[in-house]
């Protein structure tokens, strides 16, 4: 049965409402429906950054550094992959140290190091480019990302960047002659939904694909090691 028709104006808002709350819950509510949304899916974050290595998958070859895990490197076709990790207890960690410290990384051992949301627990995370960019054979290239939008994780939770600011940092600290490519990723949608605890499932393709500078959810830096 419809409403009346001076009922259905009301009767579409309230639609829409319902549709709201089924997807996202009750935005009034102050907690989150989730921390980070592996609960219900893919993080949004991690849509993003998978996005970003895919479109440089081709940097992604021969001994590869990545912080924690292998996660993405062998997936996307390193060959061979050390892991670094300031935890000693972590089993898959093949080299134990600090990236701030300058003696933890050997030099030019690398052909890509792969450092996803990382930098924002480091007490100087310039310092921890400059020994990653150190530990890169000529040719090489740095592929990371910083949040912009984030909950805080822990006490060891510092920093947030802007495009702008990550790539100052970056430029400062790199070699002369070097690629550098900052971007900003995602939108405001993307950034209330990933705050508010909910997956990539949650959000429609085309909302994710959506690129706005002014709201970006986190940022990627490509730097490219003269041969």
């Amino acid at each position: 049965m419809r409403p009346p028709k001076y009922l259905r104006p009301y009767a579409t808002q309230f639609v829409k409402r319902m549709v709201a709350r089924r997807r996202f819950g009750d935005l009034r509510r102050v907690s989150p429906v989730s921390e980070w949304g592996e609960e219900l899916g893919t993080p949004v974050d991690r849509w993003y950054i998978e996005r970003f290595l895919t479109d440089r998958a081709e940097w992604i070859r021969g001994h590869a550094l990545e912080v924690k895990g292998d996660q993405y490197s062998s997936r996307y076709g390193a060959s061979s992959v050390d892991v670094i990790n300031i935890d000693p207890t972590n089993q898959q960690a093949t080299i134990v140290g600090d990236l701030c410290d300058p003696g933890t990384l050997p030099a030019e051992a690398f052909d890509v190091a792969v450092v996803t949301q990382t930098l924002q627990f480091l007490p100087e995370p310039s310092q921890g480019i400059r020994h990653l960019l150190a530990s890169l054979r000529p040719g090489a290239a740095l592929l990371l990302t910083v949040p912009t939008l984030s909950r805080v994780s822990d006490e060891t939770d510092r920093w947030r960047w802007t495009t702008t600011g990550l790539r100052e940092m970056v430029t400062s600290v790199s070699p002369p002659g070097a690629e550098i490519d900052c971007v900003g990723l995602g939108n405001g949608l993307a950034a209330r939904a990933f705050l508010f605890g909910l997956s990539a499932q949650n959000l429609d393709e085309e909302v994710l694909e959506q690129q706005d500078d002014h709201y970006p959810l986190l940022v990627g830096a490509a730097v490219h090691i003269p041969a």
